[in-house]
């Protein structure tokens, strides 16, 4: 070595040779923080994409990195109290760095949630139609409601009732009601009253006088007046219900009304209307059941004018305004005696 290099050496003073490590020191931690920093805001901008107006970050920008440079390369002093100065703004700038914070589990969890795309709706798998075809239900047929019905019911459940009744028991018809009735109804038919010449003498007088007796006989004359005695309260449904199936044509197959002559029902009319042996039975009877039988018995001889088959020539005008003035004073129990008197007010103007 040469000599004057060598004492050139053994003149620099020691602390200048510790001042310049301290400074490469120094720069070496600067820079080192400089990348934590840069690190730091690498992280934070994933995890949040702008930050708010309130926060005032506290960690160092980069463009600080230059100045804090310039300061480094100026000359240290060399001095026991600038070496105390330097660490401490070191520990100054070191403490201004925020720690990196920590990523939990969740925040990830949060991040991936985020960051995945709106999963597509699913659309539901259309049924796969069966090989074999499907067989729809045959309607049910839809029952036709007859004129005929009601009246039919109706009649039904009163037979139904007297076959219960106890006073039926007495006169042991040994058949049903029904039964028993239907045909008794076509006996009397098959032996209608004389109502023509009755007058002419005194025997065909007593003859329809004791017509029903004759022809019924005393056991069915007898059970006639228990029913009408007990059920007074449905000889107008009764009687109602057969005129309605007996005079329509639709029900000429009913039960109640097959093979019912009407000849005979005309007879029948005109001996109520029109013969003594028919009104002192009428008579016999009480008010509201008379007044009901002489009702029908003038619809039956007005269907047969309408028919142009009132052979007897019987005059309605009497009787009806007979029957009008009857109900009008009496009648006031009858279930049905604004329509009774409807229809006789309308035959009273028609045969005026």
């Amino acid at each position: 070595m040469d000599p004057s290099e060598e004492k050139k050496r053994d003149n620099t003073p020691p602390k200048k040779k510790k001042s310049k490590l301290r400074v490469v020191a120094l720069i070496i931690l600067l820079l080192i923080a400089i990348a934590g920093g840069a690190f730091y805001f690498y992280l934070s901008s994933d995890n949040s994409s702008s930050p708010t107006a309130d926060s005032t970050p506290d960690e160092i920008t980069v463009t600080e990195a230059p100045a804090i440079a310039k300061d480094a390369t100026e000359e240290v002093p060399t001095d026991s109290h600038s070496d105390v100065l330097i660490n401490k703004d070191l520990e100054d700038s070191l403490t201004k760095i925020d720690p990196i914070p920590e990523i939990t589990q969740e925040d990830s969890i949060t991040e991936i949630v985020t960051e995945e795309d709106t999963p597509e709706p699913v659309t539901p798998a259309l049924p796969v139609p069966s090989a074999e075809p499907v067989k729809t239900p045959e309607p049910k047929p839809i029952k036709k409601v007859s004129i005929c019905d009601k009246p039919t019911l109706q009649l039904d459940d009163f037979y139904k009732h007297l076959d219960s009744q106890a006073y039926m028991a007495d006169f042991k018809i040994g058949d049903s009601s029904e039964k028993h009735f239907t045909a008794l109804i076509h006996k009397l038919l098959a032996n209608p009253p004389q109502v023509t010449r009755e007058s002419d003498d005194l025997y065909t007088i007593l003859k329809n006088t004791a017509h029903f007796f004759r022809i019924s006989g005393k056991d069915n004359i007898f059970m006639l007046q228990g029913i009408l005695n007990n059920e007074k309260s449905s000889v107008e449904q009764i009687l109602a219900d057969y005129y309605q199936l007996i005079t329509t044509t639709e029900c000429d197959q009913n039960t109640y009304a097959k093979n019912i002559d009407h000849d005979a029902l005309y007879e029948y009319a005109c001996f109520f209307l029109n013969t003594m042996g028919g009104r002192l039975y009428l008579f016999r009877r009480d008010s509201l059941s008379r007044m009901v039988v002489t009702y029908y018995a003038i619809l039956l001889v007005e269907r047969a004018n309408i028919q142009n088959n009132n052979r007897h020539g019987i005059a309605l005008r009497p009787v009806v305004n007979m029957l009008i003035s009857e109900m009008e004073s009496g009648g006031s129990a009858l279930k049905h005696s604004d329509a009774y008197l409807d229809s006789l007010y309308d035959l009273k103007e028609k045969y005026q």
